[in-house]
């Protein structure tokens, strides 16, 4: 299968799915720190491209980070970060990020770190997943190190090219070379709990369904 038809399947599978398909696997994929979402209900799915900060006081915009939307593919997932852990009040995304990466055909955006211009990004549509909000700059604060390199943040490794999904409960990250198992493993778990709910529906108690099919 090509990685659009794997990429079609997976906007059909939950990101609770896919924790557990990867779970099975022992492979840490679900980032586990807590996402707020400029968009409610609207999942993102896609590649990743990444961006590796550092703290610097240095007065330089980050023309790699802006480089690496020009570039990116359509449907990929913008991911940055800043080496040595996050800032709740430094912004690494806003308004004009937000519009290049929507005019470039990007899925969505994932900031390890603070955003700004919330209702900007909100009205133009663009789903961005983030941790906190603050209207400082990034210029001054931190500068690109790094483009298209592995990000260590919330517990997991995330590569690029890594495919990233999100939705309202949180953040997967699926190794490009296991997507295939990860998949199959979180449409078995869907079919699993498809058929729990036809029986709890049926009023069989769900204590006697767990135990049947071990699915909570």
């Amino acid at each position: 299968m090509s990685l659009k038809d794997y990429i079609r399947e997976l906007r059909a599978i939950p990101t609770a799915s896919l924790s557990d398909a990867l779970n099975q696997i022992d492979i840490n994929g679900t980032l586990n720190v807590h996402f707020n979402r400029v968009l409610e209900g609207i999942r993102i799915v896609g590649p990743a491209v990444t961006v590796l900060d550092k703290y610097s006081n240095r007065r330089v915009p980050p023309i790699e980070a802006i480089e690496a939307i020009d570039n990116a593919e359509r449907g990929s997932v913008l991911v940055r970060a800043i080496e040595g852990g996050e800032a709740c009040d430094i912004a690494l995304f806003g308004g004009l990020m937000a519009l290049s990466s929507k005019v470039r055909g990007l899925e969505g955006a994932v900031m390890c770190g603070a955003i700004r211009d919330f209702r900007e990004i909100k009205d133009m549509g663009f789903q961005v997943f983030y941790r906190f909000l603050s209207p400082n700059t990034s210029i001054g604060r931190t500068e690109v190190k790094a483009v298209n390199v592995p990000i260590e943040y919330g517990g997991v490794r995330i590569n690029p090219g890594d495919i990233v999904v999100g939705d309202d409960d949180g953040i997967v990250i699926i190794p490009r070379d296991r997507l295939a198992e990860v998949i199959e493993r979180a449409k078995h778990i869907d079919e699993l709990e498809r058929r729990e709910a036809e029986e709890i529906r049926r009023g069989r108690p769900f204590s006697q369904v767990i135990r049947e099919y071990s699915r909570v």
